[in-house]
């Protein structure tokens, strides 16, 4: 919502990132009706990854990237196997309603692969080699940062993802270079 544009004014002065965390107290609005589901596992299951999919639709229809095109944006806390998913969505829905989203420029899913997604909680696929190619799909090893949530029951912890077969370059991205990147911290040193 423009609301939030002096927000974005403010980042993009500072030089500071913008960092967008679901929120589920905000249900029952879209897309949180989860009163209707039974357990906590159908509820968690959904509850971030859906609003973090209605954040994104938001700020893509409301042309955001073109709007601050210096912001850099970081979705966090809602997991990364979706994000194939809505790219995918919404360059569809932009080949045929484009005229609806006079501000964008090109496909949706070029603004949104230069953001940056945590990775928490990381999906364990069954074949542990998806989750590699999941990431391949959103350019995850330049764009994806570990992010394990400890103190909270269900983190991930670092051992998880050095345990996935990526190789060892995508994995120093994942599991710091591309947070550094992101912001704009200074790189530790490397030992002699």
């Amino acid at each position: 919502h423009e609301s939030y544009d002096p927000i974005y004014r403010a980042a993009i002065e500072a030089d500071l990132p913008v960092c967008i965390h679901s929120i589920e107290a905000v249900y029952p609005t879209f897309p949180f009706q989860l009163e209707v589901f039974q357990t906590s596992l159908a509820q968690h299951c959904i509850a971030h990854p859906f609003a973090m999919m209605a954040n994104i639709v938001s700020m893509i229809e409301t042309g955001l990237p073109v709007r601050f095109p210096e912001l850099k944006v970081g979705i966090m806390e809602a997991g990364v196997t979706w994000v194939p998913f809505i790219l995918n969505r919404l360059d569809k829905e932009y080949l045929e309603r484009r005229r609806e989203v006079p501000l964008l420029q090109t496909r949706p899913s070029h603004y949104i692969r230069e953001w940056y997604f945590g990775t928490q909680p990381l999906e364990e696929p069954e074949r542990r080699s998806d989750i590699v190619k999941i990431f391949e799909l959103f350019d995850g090893e330049n764009r994806a940062m570990f992010a394990s949530d400890w103190p909270h029951h269900d983190f991930d912890h670092p051992q998880h993802v050095f345990g996935l077969p990526f190789g060892p370059e995508a994995r120093r991205k994942i599991m710091g270079g591309n947070a550094v990147r992101f912001f704009h911290l200074d790189a530790p040193h490397s030992r002699a």
